[in-house]
């Protein structure tokens, strides 16, 4: 698995408004965008302006470089991201929460979303040490792992 894997082939755009739960056209409709080119910047057929990109950030609340590359595509979304775009959301539903009896059942959501952040975090640094295809590296994650492996065993 690479790092920048995309989950299910969508943007980080695209996923914000999954978990806000706004369609595409509202998102259009809100930001002064047709549905053309919302569809030409998921396609990647051309870079997201600068005016329209500030203007998407402050719709969802995040930051415009979570969004784009260095050339101003979108982003696709990867695991890492999926994980961090969660995280801002819950953490912006707690900020928000004044009383909400789920606000402990969000809280835990979120602890968990920081170990699975972590543990992303070092597969993906696994994954990119592999990706060297060096029989060294290999056999020395392998050699680590069995030693992890025997050592949990025996706790």
């Amino acid at each position: 698995m690479e790092s920048n894997t995309a989950v299910s082939a969508l943007t980080i755009l695209q996923y914000l408004a999954l978990i806000h739960q706004v369609t595409y056209t509202n998102v259009c409709r809100e930001v002064g965008l047709t549905p053309q080119q919302f569809s030409d910047w998921v396609k990647k057929r051309r870079p997201v302006p600068k005016e329209r990109l500030q203007a998407l950030a402050e719709f969802f609340k995040v930051e415009a470089e979570l969004l784009i590359d260095e050339n101003n595509y979108l982003l696709d979304l990867t695991p890492e991201t999926k994980i961090e775009v969660q995280i801002l959301f819950l953490t912006r539903m707690l900020m928000n929460e004044e009383e909400n009896p789920e606000k402990e059942g969000y809280q835990q959501k979120l602890q968990q979303l920081q170990w699975e952040k972590r543990k992303q975090s070092l597969i993906t640094r696994f994954s990119t040490l592999l990706d060297h295809k060096n029989k060294q590296i290999e056999e020395l994650c392998l050699a680590f792992l069995h030693q992890m492996e025997n050592e949990s065993s025996e706790v």
